[in-house]
């Protein structure tokens, strides 16, 4: 199974790609998109080419995406949850199964709690996955945090409609 993380933003999106099987789930590529378009409506066209470009290189089978619950800035809410629905439009528009889970939800299950720092994911990141160093930019470490996340929870809800 190949399952899609993606971190939203509209000037940076971190992406990662897990190639997940019985035994073990690992990051097959990561990454972050820079997007330097002035205009709101051009870094949105950027993303969607930049997604298309991924799912049709990797074929996923599933996207986690983190979901976006509050911001001290209302403007930059705005523009990243613009940039989130044409995320959500593309992976609709291609039949790809998507998976939205909060922060707290991500911190929960990678850490044990849910007000872990942000520093706490990246090290259990790190250590899951034995990286070397700490993924930079951040919202790499993000995007491999919520395709790993979402990995576990359709892992643990498959088990439990086992039994």
């Amino acid at each position: 199974m190949l399952i899609l993380g993606i971190d939203p933003g509209t000037t940076r999106i971190g992406w990662a790609i897990l190639k997940a099987n019985n035994k073990d789930v690992y990051p097959l590529d990561y990454g972050c998109w820079e997007i330097s378009e002035k205009k709101q409506g051009q870094r949105l066209e950027k993303i969607a080419k930049n997604l298309l470009a991924l799912i049709k290189k990797y074929q996923p089978e599933i996207m986690m995406i983190e979901k976006i619950f509050f911001f001290k800035n209302a403007k930059t809410a705005m523009s990243i949850s613009e940039a989130k629905g044409v995320i959500i439009y593309i992976v609709q528009k291609k039949r790809l199964p998507y998976i939205e889970l909060t922060p707290l939800e991500i911190k929960q299950n990678l850490v044990g709690y849910g007000r872990a720092t942000k520093k706490d994911v990246q090290k259990t990141i790190q250590c899951f996955f034995s990286l070397e160093k700490l993924p930079k930019p951040d919202d790499i470490a993000d995007a491999l945090a919520v395709a790993l996340a979402g990995f576990n929870k359709t892992r643990i809800n498959k088990h439990d409609r086992k039994n």
